[in-house]
C-alpha cells in the first residue's frame, strides 16, 4: 500500500473503466442473475400520494474525521447521485459539519439534531482513577436533492466518528497523529506518518472501538437517529423535536406518534455497513414491533465496501444466535453489496454465507414452532435477501503497471463511478441494468459503451 503514496503524482494519468463483473444472489446458484430494485423504484408513496420521494439514511465508515474539510460526509455520494441525472453541483455539495451552512461552516441551520446520553456515560481506562466520558453520541442532519417534480432524495447524514474520536479515541491514540507537530509523528518519514494516520489512528481505531463495549452506544445512538429521521420525514421536524434528545425518549415519541413517511433506504460505507447489519439483525430478532421494523421492511441497504464478513469474526460465540421469524421474500429487506475486487477490506457476502454453510456443522433450529434447516432455507435463516455486485474501477498506481491499482480508491471510490450510480438508482434485473421506467436512464449522461 505504500506504493499508493509513491505514485500519487502520476496515477491520475492512467485509468480503468468501470466494469460490473457480476451481480449474484444468495437465492440462486446461477452466476450473474441477481435482481434488485434500486433507489427510484423505492419512491413508492403511500395512501394515494405520488411516489416522488426517497428517504436515505447515510452511515459513514472508518476514518471520516481525518479530513472532513476536504471531503465532507456524503459529499461524493450526493454529487454522484446528482450526476446520475445530469445535474451539476458545486464541488462542495454539503457542509463538512453537521447542521451547518455549505459555505459558512459557522452558520448553524435548523436541519439537525443531536442524540445524547441521558447522563454522561463513563468508561474506566487502563489508568486506574482516570475515566473518559460520553455525552453527545451522534449528530443527524437533513440534505435535500431535488431531481425533478417527479423525484426528490432526502439524505439524512449520521455523524458518529467525530464525537467518539474526541471523547474516547484521541486520548488513546491522538498523541501519535500528525496534528501534534512536536510529537512522535514529527519524527516519522512523511509517507510513514501519512499511512499511520490514514490506516490506524483515524481508521482501524474506529473498528476496534466499535467491536468493544462502545459499539452498544453507537448502535443505540443510531437507533435514536432512525427514530428522529422517521419523525422528521413524517412532518415532525428537528426543530420541534429539540436540539438534543436521548434515543430512548425520541424513540418513545416515534413509536407513539402516528406519522406516514415515504420509503427509507440505507446507504452505508465500510464499517458503517457492519453497524447497519448489526442494527438490522437486532431489529429483526428482538420480538418487538417498533418504528425500526417499519423502516427496514421491504427496503434496500446499499453497502459500499462492506466489512461484514471480516468483522463478524468478532461475533463468534458459544451461544446460539437468534433467528429472525419467517418473512415472505417480498417483505424482507435486501442487502445490495457493491464490492471492488481490489479492495483489501471488503468481502463479498454471497460466497461468505455459502462458505459458512459448506465448512460448518449443520443443524436445525426452532423459531417458535417453526423448524428450519439451513441447507433448505439459507435466506430465511439469514433473514434478508442478499445481492453481491462484483465490480472493478480503481486506477493503476503506476502507468503501464496493470497489476497494481490504488487500494484506497478501491475502498472509497464507488460513488464517483457513473455506471455504478446508474445501477444504484435504476436497479438490476437478472444481472443486467434495469432501464425500463428509470428516469436516470432517460436524462442521465450516456455511459461508456463496452
Amino acid at each position: 500500500m505504500w506504493l499508493s503514496l509513491a505514485a500519487m503524482g502520476v496515477s491520475g494519468c492512467a485509468s480503468t473503466d468501470t466494469r460490473v463483473l457480476s451481480i449474484n444472489s444468495l437465492t440462486s446458484e446461477n452466476y450473474n442473475d441477481g435482481t434488485f430494485r434500486g433507489l427510484e423504484a423505492l419512491a413508492t408513496g403511500y395512501d394515494n400520494k405520488p411516489g416522488n420521494r426517497v428517504n436515505i439514511i447515510y452511515l459513514h465508515g472508518i476514518g471520516w474525521i481525518e479530513n472532513p474539510d476536504d471531503k465532507p460526509l456524503a459529499n461524493e455520494f450526493i454529487k454522484g447521485l446528482a450526476n446520475a441525472y445530469n445535474l451539476e453541483l458545486d464541488d462542495k455539495a454539503v457542509s463538512s459539519l453537521c447542521g451547518r451552512d455549505t459555505t459558512e461552516e459557522e452558520t448553524k441551520l435548523n436541519n439537525h439534531i443531536y442524540i445524547k446520553e441521558e447522563t454522561p456515560r463513563r468508561y474506566h481506562t487502563a489508568l486506574p482513577g482516570i475515566d473518559l466520558s460520553l455525552d453527545d453520541l451522534v449528530c443527524l442532519d437533513r440534505q435535500v436533492l431535488n431531481v425533478s417534480d417527479d423525484l426528490e432524495y432526502v439524505i439524512y447524514r449520521v455523524f458518529w466518528d467525530e464525537i467518539f474520536w474526541q471523547s474516547l479515541q484521541e486520548p488513546h491514540v491522538g498523541f501519535d497523529d500528525h496534528l501534534k507537530e512536536d510529537g512522535v509523528a514529527a519524527l516519522r518519514r512523511k509517507y510513514n506518518s501519512y499511512l499511520k494516520d490514514k490506516l490506524i489512528n483515524f481508521g482501524f481505531s474506529d473498528a476496534v472501538l466499535y467491536l468493544g463495549p462502545v459499539g452498544e452506544e453507537i448502535r443505540e445512538a443510531i437507533y435514536g437517529a432512525m427514530c428522529s429521521a422517521n419523525l422528521d420525514a413524517g412532518g415532525y421536524e428537528f426543530k420541534e423535536q429539540g436540539k438534543r434528545v436521548t434515543a430512548e425518549e425520541i424513540c418513545q415519541i416515534a413509536n407513539e406518534t402516528s406519522v406516514e413517511t415515504d420509503q427509507f433506504v440505507f446507504v452505508t460505507e465500510s464499517l458503517g455497513s457492519k453497524i447497519a447489519f448489526d442494527i438490522m439483525r437486532n431489529v429483526m430478532t428482538d420480538e418487538k414491533d417498533t418504528v425500526h421494523d417499519a423502516m427496514i421492511e421491504n427496503t434496500e441497504f446499499i453497502m459500499l465496501a462492506n466489512q461484514v464478513a471480516l468483522l463478524n469474526l468478532s461475533d463468534l460465540s458459544s451461544e446460539k444466535p437468534k433467528v429472525p421469524p419467517y418473512m415472505a421474500p417480498e417483505e424482507r429487506p435486501t442487502i445490495v453489496a457493491f464490492s471492488e475486487v481490489n479492495d483489501f477490506l471488503s468481502y463479498e457476502l454471497v460466497p461468505y454465507y455459502r462458505s459458512l454453510m459448506d465448512n460448518g456443522e449443520r443443524h436445525s433450529v426452532f423459531v417458535g414452532n417453526d423448524k428450519r434447516d439451513i441447507s433448505d432455507d439459507i435466506v430465511s435463516m439469514v433473514g434478508f435477501n442478499m445481492i453481491d455486485m462484483r465490480v472493478e474501477f480503481a486506477n493503476p498506481l503506476i502507468p503501464l503497471v496493470k497489476g497494481l491499482v490504488d487500494p484506497l480508491r478501491a475502498h472509497n471510490g464507488h460513488s464517483a463511478q457513473p455506471e455504478l450510480m446508474r445501477y444504484m438508482v435504476c436497479g438490476a434485473q437478472n444481472g443486467q441494468l434495469r432501464t425500463a421506467g428509470c428516469i436516470a436512464d432517460l436524462v442521465g449522461p450516456p455511459l461508456k459503451k463496452k
